[in-house]
């Protein structure tokens, strides 16, 4: 079910130091039919590639490897599309693409980790070759525009390379699943081969600095086995003929970095002085350096604290405290903050597919979000809080009839 890992994922370097541990939790991005399904479990212990800078990546990475098949079965429950939010951001990745690259067409795109197709579907598959591969795809196909090619399977997908053999990519996108490779090196070695001379790779992902600086630990799951830094991605592209030549930063899913990348012998120019600065930043952080990450493991502590003290306080005075929004990272703040039905009987969810479903470790049930608001909660518990602004507006009118909102990072806060 899951192994100690002896090496890097990315350099191979042996000596990996740990820095901080969110102990044993149920798989965080499976969500059980049952309240007694079994979910596997696995530690999340986060180690660092540690040496000499000139001779290690220094990627920081989950201590352990995880069996794939159990992290993207049935139970998987991400969808991009449910999300106004992150439906305007994916639709704004395919806008600043574009100006990147001259389609033509019969042009292959390929976006890995397709999910739901939202992405893809922002092209049209009559005058583009449009494929999705995502080992979760079979779950979402009626999402999908009619004609986009669609592997259930993880890149490279064999399937794949057979039916389109030869025929190079002019755009690759994996947006938010580069963190998820087992070997993300070799993974780098076959979008390289995949991609036009003159294509480009848009990669976008979270960013280490930034999930440090807002604390947002709950990034850190079973799925996610690397956080990466811009050292850690200058350091494989360096090695496979791949240059930078766009770089910007966001605050999606708790703040990512969106890079458009190249072959070497593209006539793009390399963004060389903004890359230098980035690193250059990185190190004043001391993202390189251990102390950062004791640092951030004492103010996680401090923050379960915080939270925990809330919510035994505010059920003191009896008021009902609900969860908002069933996912991933609400999961791994539930398991480690040991918050369960007890505390919070219910999480309202607008994914349909989550109803009668259950979240693992904590075991609380999840209810369509109308049910929950019949149940006039005083508070509300914004698990995926990273959508703030989406979740004011969608709760609007529960906050002026007087509900509250708590939002339990980057600082927890009530609104």
């Amino acid at each position: 079910m899951y192994l100690p890992i002896a090496e890097c994922r990315i350099c191979g370097n042996t000596n990996l130091t740990p820095i901080f541990d969110l102990g044993q939790q149920e798989f965080t991005g499976v969500f059980p039919k049952t309240n007694t399904e079994n979910v596997p479990k696995g530690p999340l212990t986060l180690v660092k590639c540690h040496g000499a800078a000139d001779r290690v990546c220094g990627l920081v990475q989950l201590g352990h490897f995880f069996d794939k098949n159990l992290l993207y079965g049935n139970n998987y429950g991400y969808l991009s599309g449910l999300n106004s939010s992150m439906v305007d951001h994916l639709k704004n990745i395919a806008k600043i693409s574009q100006k990147h690259v001259v389609l033509k067409n019969n042009d292959l795109i390929i976006d890995i980790g397709s999910n739901d197709g939202t992405l893809l579907n922002f092209f049209s598959p009559d005058k583009l070759t449009l494929v999705g591969i995502d080992p979760t795809a079979f779950k979402f196909k009626k999402n999908y525009k009619k004609g986009i090619y669609i592997y259930s399977d993880f890149f490279p997908s064999r399937k794949f390379k057979m039916k389109f053999r030869n025929k190079k990519a002019k755009i690759i996108y994996s947006i938010a699943m580069f963190y998820d490779l087992d070997k993300p090196y070799d993974f780098v070695k076959e979008i390289y081969e995949s991609l036009d001379e003159k294509g480009i790779w848009v990669l976008e992902q979270s960013y280490l600095p930034e999930m440090l600086d807002q604390l947002a630990y709950d990034t850190i799951c079973h799925e996610h086995l690397e956080y990466y830094a811009l050292k850690q991605i200058k350091w494989i592209f360096d090695r496979v003929g791949l240059k930078i030549i766009y770089i910007n930063f966001n605050d999606t899913n708790g703040g990512s970095f969106q890079i458009i990348a190249a072959k070497n012998k593209h006539t793009f120019p390399e963004k060389k002085n903004t890359i230098k600065k980035i690193l250059n930043n990185e190190r004043k952080q001391g993202v390189h350096s251990l102390k950062l990450y004791k640092d951030f493991e004492k103010k996680i502590k401090k923050h379960k604290k915080v939270l925990t003290h809330l919510i035994y306080k505010l059920k003191k005075e009896n008021k009902k405290i609900l969860g908002y929004g069933a996912s991933t990272k609400g999961n791994v703040l539930l398991q480690y903050c040991k918050l369960g039905k007890q505390d919070i009987p219910f999480i309202a969810d607008v994914n349909k597919d989550k109803y009668g479903s259950w979240t693992p470790g904590t075991r609380i049930p999840i209810i369509p979000e109308v049910e929950a608001l019949k149940m006039r909660p005083d508070y509300f518990l914004v698990l995926p809080w990273h959508f703030k602004k989406n979740v004011l507006k969608r709760q609007k009118k529960f906050i002026n009839s007087g509900g509250k909102l708590i939002f339990p990072l980057p600082k927890l806060h009530i609104i």
